[in-house]
């Protein structure tokens, strides 16, 4: 890239190594601070901004105008505006407002979120501007998830974004594989976990036990809250005394209800008062987040993680994470996703995800065993801070500069 960037007119010689301008290219608005790709851009660019690397956020707007900068809560600018569909005609100017804003901001490099839509405008850009991009895959680039993705028209598309990238990184080793298959990149790739503010977990470490098992997620069939309810009715029969709790909310949210008042058990729904779950029950919480969220899990007694891979098998489970930094033991569904923590050091007990005798038998016994949960608890504890999001920023800072001296 010589100079500046090859071919592009944004060429920036007087800046130090740790002033770099990233946009990020992300579908989805971001207004909120906690779950998924939502957590990933809400604590990335604070941490970067540490590490002087300043971050702006572009997602899907309406009309074919820029708008923005709206100030998000941790502080880092976002704008809306048009959001080209991948195909052959490209609508100069639905990309001339993003065009604009590079040139405006002094973009230095793209990072795409997902290889798709948000990499398909990163390509547009590039072949314009010269300004080089970066992917981060994502689950939806798997052709077992998505039927889009299985047609030879779209592998072509998503093959020529990734040959034109100048580096593309993945959550976990399942998305690099799944990738590669796509486009082989493995000369370019770096895999990067996700990240956890482990710091937001440790004030609560100190608080008591409440007798509940506990999930967190969307309210999808991918999730299986439903493998759950029915493992908490066969926990029962097991004589094993303990309330299930389910937080979240999603499309499954009335058919999750009405299965829960099934099994003829204790059902609250949009149940807020957490500091007082009652006993022996299915209790909903609806969507919860910050101080409530971290209170929740840290005062269970064990965290699920029922992700059916048989049917969409996830990038990075977060919610793990947050597990591990509450000091949690965790049964989890077996999955390419856990063993991909395992390797890291999470303790976790592994059951066969769409099964809810073998969740319910793993679950009783666990309960059972009160030192078991105490030291595995500490393990994950002690293993989730390489996880905190500034050691994560450093790696993809590491990588922005690795670009930028290429």
């Amino acid at each position: 890239m010589g100079e500046g960037w090859e071919g592009g007119g944004y060429a920036q010689d007087n800046k130090s190594e740790l002033d770099m301008r990233i946009l990020i290219i992300n579908r989805y608005s971001v207004t909120q601070t906690q779950g998924g790709v939502a957590e990933f851009l809400h604590y990335l660019p604070l941490s970067l901004q540490s590490l002087g690397v300043e971050t702006f956020i572009y997602n899907e707007g309406k009309g074919d105008s820029l708008q923005g900068p709206e100030l998000l809560p941790s502080g880092m600018q976002a704008y809306t505006g048009p959001f080209i569909k991948p195909g052959f005609f490209v609508s100069s100017k639905k990309l001339q407002p993003l065009i604009d804003l590079c040139r405006t901001q002094k973009i230095d490099l793209i990072h795409a979120q997902g290889t798709y839509r948000c990499g398909f405008i990163a390509l547009q850009l590039f072949k314009r501007t010269g300004i080089p991009y970066v992917i981060t895959s994502h689950a939806d680039i798997a052709t077992s998830n998505s039927a889009r993705m299985r047609r030879a028209r779209t592998q072509r598309r998503c093959s020529k974004i990734l040959q034109h990238a100048w580096h593309v990184t993945h959550l976990t080793p399942l998305m690099a594989e799944v990738s590669h298959k796509t486009h082989d990149t493995r000369g370019k790739s770096t895999i990067i976990g996700n990240g956890i503010d482990a710091q937001h977990y440790r004030k609560y470490l100190h608080l008591p036990e409440q007798n509940y098992i506990l999930a967190i997620g969307r309210f999808e069939k991918e999730k299986g809250f439903d493998v759950l309810i029915s493992a908490y009715a066969e926990l029962r029969k097991m004589g094993c005394n303990t309330s299930l709790v389910i937080a979240g909310s999603g499309f499954q949210e009335a058919a999750l209800h009405e299965q829960a008042k099934q099994t003829g058990l204790n059902v609250l729904t949009d149940f807020q008062q957490i500091d007082q779950i009652p006993e022996n029950s299915i209790v909903f919480t609806g969507y919860i987040r910050g101080e409530a969220k971290q209170r929740l899990i840290a005062q269970s007694k064990l965290f699920l993680f029922s992700t059916q891979p048989q049917i969409l098998e996830e990038a990075f489970g977060i919610v793990q994470l947050e597990a591990m930094a509450a000091g949690k033991y965790l049964i989890a569904s077996d999955s390419a996703t856990t063993r991909f923590l395992q390797g890291f050091g999470l303790e976790a007990g592994l059951v066969q995800a769409d099964n809810p005798l073998a969740w319910a038998r793993k679950i009783c016994d666990v309960l059972a065993d009160d030192d078991l949960r105490l030291r595995i608890g500490k393990v994950n504890l002690e293993q989730a801070a390489q996880f905190d999001w500034p050691i994560v920023a450093r790696q993809y800072r590491d990588m922005y500069l690795s670009i930028r001296k290429a």
